[in-house]
């Protein structure tokens, strides 16, 4: 089976090196015409040249830049073959299918052509890069899988080589999911953020005409803002495995996946968000790079997006996010193994990665980070924010070791902080909890005052499909409009339970989702209750059932 190559392969051991065997693959030392004249000389070849001239690279091989050529011989190479390429290049020509995207001068042409001239002896064994940046293997015998049949001819532009058939074009990871037939889904949505980037610095200028240059020959990258982010499954120097679902896993999965992206009416581009984040929700967490993780896929498999947003370091205390365990057993099980140029495909035609593990994630805000606060009332500003000490036993209780104080500006106050929570999902439950600290979690002497409990009420604001506001005021257990706090411990009250949001704020600039706690009670019950608020965090958990 071909493997694929990365860089430059280890030089193999070849015996039998004698000075007859260099001379028999010094053929033909001439250095008169060019390339195209020297393909058109050889009758065998007359096949491909009808490919190269149809294509327009006949003119190319004609130039002064220098190249290699590896020409199959008409043996293997037919005339029927040759018709069907020069025809199916003619109508992606005609469909307006970019030069450098056409996929007989990609997978064809530019297969058997390298941009600098190349000659082999008895002890090469190395790899060649083509003009279509792939890597192909080059030996004294073989051009890949093919069997040269003279080598060395030299040219004015370069070096001739005759082999014995075509060289079969080995897809990267990128284009076999677009290719084989199964993944189009997948490509579709990844294709779609492929764009063409002029490079001034490698096209040739001409004259300035109205103060701006003319280029002669103009030098366009193709780029990929999303392959930037999941890995460059589409460049032959990389190294990456994806786990591609069929397309009638897709359909499925977006099916159910589009609920939870239900932006509400007034939100900008909607429908193109509600598209995206659906797709990036199937897609985000299935590219692994294997120059990091090969050694360690049979235990645990980090995909991409894992080690961007964790830069590879992640708690296991902490949520499994775009990180699965024992993965041949679970999220590869079944799944069917093609090997690329770059890497490997597994294709999945049944999902088993759950959405827990993805992009339906726990949201936690911390108390004492400012952004999140959205108003405060009654109560001194700016917040208090309070460190557990070291030395203190709840050291390692409370969420990063610190929490806010929400300080009365009197006896009477009914102060408040409402704070606005970020990227909830739609159509999905999640459990609401409400984290308090006691005063002794940064002062063990803390009064007996400071000590007492608290009553609050806690309001949660969310948007309607209209692009309205609703709020509620949420109700304890024991279905009051108060919750009450126990002291001298970290208390984590549920404060809603299975709470569905009609509408999503996912990756949204301004939250969608306002909760709010606020001292309730009256002057009567302040030998009871405290006014001052100490958060530690608001945590809203997917309901698991």
């Amino acid at each position: 089976m071909k493997r694929y190559i990365i860089g430059i392969m280890a030089t193999a051991a070849l015996v039998g090196c004698t000075d007859e065997w260099d001379n028999h693959y010094a053929e033909d030392q001439s250095t008169k015409g060019t390339l195209w004249e020297a393909i058109q000389e050889k009758s065998e070849l007359s096949n491909f040249a009808r490919v190269i001239e149809a294509t327009g690279y006949a003119e190319r091989l004609e130039s002064s830049q220098m190249f290699t050529v590896f020409a199959p011989v008409n043996d293997h190479f037919d005339s029927a073959e040759a018709d069907r390429l020069i025809a199916d290049y003619n109508k992606e020509k005609a469909q307006g299918v970019r030069e450098e995207d056409n996929k007989v001068v990609n997978q064809f042409v530019q297969n058997h052509i390298a941009m600098s001239n190349r000659s082999v002896s008895s002890l090469t064994s190395d790899s060649i890069t083509l003009m279509n940046g792939k890597y192909e293997t080059l030996t004294a015998l073989h051009f890949g899988e093919s069997r040269i049949l003279s080598s060395n001819q030299y040219v004015t532009n370069g070096v001739l080589f005759t082999i014995e058939k075509a060289e079969e074009y080995f897809p990267n990871v990128f284009e076999y999911i677009g290719q084989n037939g199964q993944t189009n889904k997948l490509y579709e949505f990844l294709n779609h953020y492929s764009v063409y980037e002029f490079d001034p610095d490698k096209s040739v200028a001409g004259d300035i005409v109205d103060g701006k240059i003319v280029y002669l020959d103009s030098v366009f990258h193709l780029t990929n803002s999303m392959l930037r982010e999941y890995g460059h499954i589409n460049r032959e120097d990389s190294s990456y495995m994806a786990l591609v679902p069929t397309d009638r896993v897709w359909n499925q999965l977006y099916d159910e996946y589009v609920n939870y992206f239900n932006y509400n009416d007034l939100t900008p581009k909607r429908d193109s968000m509600v598209h995206t984040y659906t797709s990036r929700a199937i897609a985000d967490g299935t590219i692994f790079n294997l120059n990091t993780q090969a050694a360690y896929l049979n235990d645990s498999a980090r995909s991409t997006k894992y080690e961007e947003l964790y830069n590879g370091v992640l708690s296991y205390a902490e949520p499994r996010y775009y990180i699965y365990r024992n993965p041949y057993e679970g999220a590869f099980a079944g799944a069917e193994k093609t090997v690329c140029s770059n890497g490997d495909v597994l294709i999945q035609d049944q999902w088993n990665i759950d959405k827990l593990e993805t992009f339906c994630q726990q949201i936690k805000i911390e108390a004492e980070n400012n952004r999140y606060v959205d108003t405060i009332e009654q109560a001194k500003e700016p917040l208090t924010v309070r460190a557990v000490p070291q030395s203190n036993s709840f050291y390692g209780k409370v969420s990063e070791n610190y929490f806010v104080e929400v300080i009365a500006l009197s006896s009477i106050a009914s102060n408040s902080v409402r704070y606005g929570i970020p990227d909830q999902l739609s159509n999905i439950g999640y459990d609401i909890y409400a984290v308090f600290v006691p005063a002794i979690a940064y002062n063990e002497n803390a009064s007996a005052e400071d000590r007492l409990p608290c009553r609050v009420k806690i309001t949660l604001g969310y948007v309607e499909q209209d692009g309205t506001e609703e709020v509620i005021t949420l109700r304890s257990p024991a279905n009051k409009a108060y919750f009450e706090t126990t002291p001298d411990v970290v208390d984590t009250l549920l404060v809603a339970e299975n709470f569905v949001f009609p509408t999503c704020a996912f990756d949204l600039e301004d939250p969608q989702v306002t909760l709010q706690v606020a001292s309730n009670f009256g002057s009567s019950m302040s030998s009871r209750f405290t006014r001052t608020l100490r958060m530690d965090c608001i945590i809203l958990k997917p309901h698991e059932k």
